[in-house]
């Protein structure tokens, strides 16, 4: 994977993530790439380290908040560079072998993420489901 240090744009793709449990001794990482596989997921400037900003418990996403990441309700969002750019959403269960790949996107996306040692799955949602449940009060 190649990663591009660019700032991002002033508007982006929104791509949110709903936990759908997994195993807790298992690490899932989800990023999002161009169609050369460069990473174009904006690390905001306070993240604390990059892998630890899109890399979790795949069990939950307790903890990634204290990293820099915007969890808010249980959703998780992510944005790209800019919202010019078709991206894929990648997930990858560390040291297991397992991952997923969905793309050809351009529009805002939500994904219900689920990862253990045997499986990798995002599975598509409403967007506007994961917006609701993020936003509310």
């Amino acid at each position: 994977m190649n990663i591009i240090a660019l700032m991002p744009a002033t508007k982006a793709y929104e791509v949110l993530l709903r936990n759908w449990g997994g195993q807790s001794i298992d690490t899932c990482c989800v990023w999002q790439e161009d169609y050369l596989h460069n990473f174009i997921t904006y690390i905001p400037p306070n993240a604390e380290h990059n892998d630890l900003y899109y890399c979790f418990s795949c069990a939950t996403f307790d903890g990634i908040g204290e990293h820099g990441a915007d969890l808010r309700n249980g959703i998780l969002t992510y944005h790209t560079l800019d919202n010019t750019t078709t991206y894929w959403v990648d997930l990858d269960v560390r040291n297991r072998n397992q991952g997923s790949n969905k793309g050809g996107y351009n529009k805002d996306t939500c994904f219900h993420v689920y990862g253990d040692a045997s499986d990798a799955n995002l599975d598509e949602a409403p967007y506007d489901e994961c917006e609701k449940i993020r936003d509310s009060k």
